[in-house]
């Protein structure tokens, strides 16, 4: 199982790097300053962070499985993350060695993996929106502008890719705020995690 360890931190990543390749499943196990060099490396899961997630964005091979570390993110930025990222799973950076290869196991055999007490967080997260359909209180625009604005998009890059003014993107963003009764950007992820999570029947 080839691994590609992609973190903001380089002693994180080498101290992950070294517990992955010690491991007896005979990981073969690179860091992202490394891959020039070893050439042909065709990473089965990318473990990466919120930072070099977000500055790397899908570059990677899509059939690279991703897996976030979460090294102390909120239930808004994970959120944020699962909406703007294609990630397999989502483990704590304390996770321990055993826990950490099962859910390596787990994602390659096509599941989703993410702490149960996550889950219920972001689930209750969630819920706090004030909407429980959302696609009945706002408009298709407004909906659009929602999951980009929780994707962390600025509204001049809002505006580039819907093709609109960026005062139609603040005009836009002032309704959806009256609407969902909130003041904060930030407070749009549970709204949007609605908007792009199908629901079940």
């Amino acid at each position: 199982m080839n691994i590609l360890i992609r973190l903001s931190n380089n002693l994180l990543e080498m101290a992950l790097r070294e517990l992955l390749a010690c491991e007896p499943e005979g990981y073969r196990v690179a860091i992202s300053s490394e891959l020039q060099e070893i050439g042909g490396f065709d990473p089965e899961f990318i473990i990466t962070d919120s930072h070099s997630l977000r500055k790397s964005g899908s570059s990677h091979d899509p059939a690279s499985k991703t897996v976030l570390l979460d090294c102390g993110l909120g239930e808004e930025e994970i959120a944020s993350l699962l909406i703007s990222h294609k990630i397999e799973g989502v483990l704590a950076a304390n996770t321990d060695m055993s826990l950490f290869k099962k859910a390596l196991h787990a994602m390659s055999e096509g599941q989703v993996w993410i702490d149960n007490r996550k889950i219920k967080a972001l689930i209750q997260h969630a819920e706090c929106t004030k909407y429980p359909n959302p696609e009945e209180g706002f408009s298709r625009k407004e909906r659009e502008i929602i999951i980009l604005v929780s994707q962390g998009l600025l509204n001049r890059e809002i505006a580039s890719r819907l093709c609109i003014s960026e005062q139609t993107v603040k005009t836009h963003i002032s309704r959806i705020f009256r609407k969902a009764q909130v003041n904060r950007r930030s407070q749009l992820v549970p709204l949007a995690l609605k908007l792009t999570v199908p629901t079940t029947v």
